[in-house]
């Protein structure tokens, strides 16, 4: 298996606005929930296919799911505790604009830091989980089924995804939502033997081994 890595290794809020405004464009969603699981989807096809993280974020499980971190922070305008970017990059925090409650509009930007790999991946997760409701069956893969007990008895507001859980395929069988949409096959499902081999090719591309 050839290692393909992204060419960013940073969080960039330049990139991420024109990630938003990529799946805005081609999900035409305004939803806030909608940008955020379309984003994760899309992180989770391009990590096990490319090794690495669209976002380049760091994930969290929330109540409503898997959510890429600093992204939503984003899109809510709260990055104060961020003090590492530059004027020339929170700039382009102005591109994001709350209309409505739950509503969140990306001003046109360019897609000049966004690779073809990591377009084909967002595309993937739009037009496989459009018309669905993405927090359900986001709450039916591993990023967040390992949490599931806690959420329910309210236990935890958050807690810190383990990048191990992308690399795996979800339980069908514990798995409503997925059923729901899809029957019996997860629509992301990779061979378990690839996904270990793709699992060590990412661990070795952050320096890590498993």
């Amino acid at each position: 298996m050839e290692l393909i890595l992204n060419r960013y290794n940073f969080f960039s809020i330049e990139k991420t606005v024109q990630i938003f405004y990529y799946i805005q464009k081609h999900s035409r969603t305004t939803s806030k929930l909608e940008l955020i699981k379309f984003l994760f989807f899309a992180d989770r096809i391009h990590l096990r296919k490319y090794f690495s993280l669209i976002s380049l974020d760091n994930y969290v499980a929330l109540k409503y799911g898997p959510v890429a971190s600093n992204s939503l922070d984003v899109l809510n305008n709260e990055i104060d505790y961020l003090s590492n970017f530059r004027d020339d990059e929170l700039k382009f925090l102005k591109y994001v604009q709350q209309t409505g409650q739950t509503e969140w509009t990306i001003k046109e930007v360019p897609n000049d830091l966004l690779s073809n790999n990591e377009m084909q991946s967002i595309d993937k997760s739009i037009n496989i989980f459009s018309g669905m409701y993405l927090s359900d069956i986001s709450h039916d893969y591993p990023e967040w089924k390992r949490y599931k007990n806690f959420f329910d008895m309210r236990l935890i507001s958050s807690r810190p995804i383990k990048m191990d859980d992308f690399f795996k395929n979800p339980d069908i069988n514990d798995s409503p939502a997925i059923q729901k949409y899809f029957g019996d096959n997860d629509p992301l499902y990779e061979d378990e033997e690839y996904l270990n081999e793709a699992k060590e090719f990412y661990l070795q591309s952050i320096g890590e081994h498993g």
